[in-house]
């Protein structure tokens, strides 16, 4: 049974690949998370990637990290919150994202 939930567990974090870097935190200690917290931090990208506003609200309170930190370290397939939501089409959890970090609309639209 122990196998069976390692392998599913690689899988999912082969779809999505999770490092977080939060202040105090430095890049070597990321990969030695609690397995809790990795999970929780697992779903808040694949919240983002489903783009399920209530999911996303779900899954940060559980991580207990708020929207601005987890804006300047969670990496979810290599990209911040904001871009994996985009680059995934999750225009409502893109939204979500801008407004509880912050985001200036100028990062959010190309000048011309």
């Amino acid at each position: 049974m122990q196998k069976v939930n390692s392998v599913i567990r690689s899988a999912l974090l082969a779809g999505t690949a999770v490092v977080a870097t939060f202040s105090g935190i430095s890049s070597a200690q990321a990969g030695n998370l609690p397995e809790a917290m990795e999970d929780k931090l697992v779903a808040v990208c694949q919240a983002i990637k489903d783009d399920s506003r209530i999911e996303l609200h779900r899954a940060v309170k559980d991580s207990g990290v708020s929207y601005r930190r987890l804006a300047r370290g969670l990496v979810c397939d290599g990209m911040d919150m904001y871009t994996f939501a985009m680059q995934h089409g999750a225009d409502n959890t893109g939204a979500v994202i801008a407004k509880r970090t912050n985001l200036e609309e100028q990062s959010l639209t190309a000048k011309q």
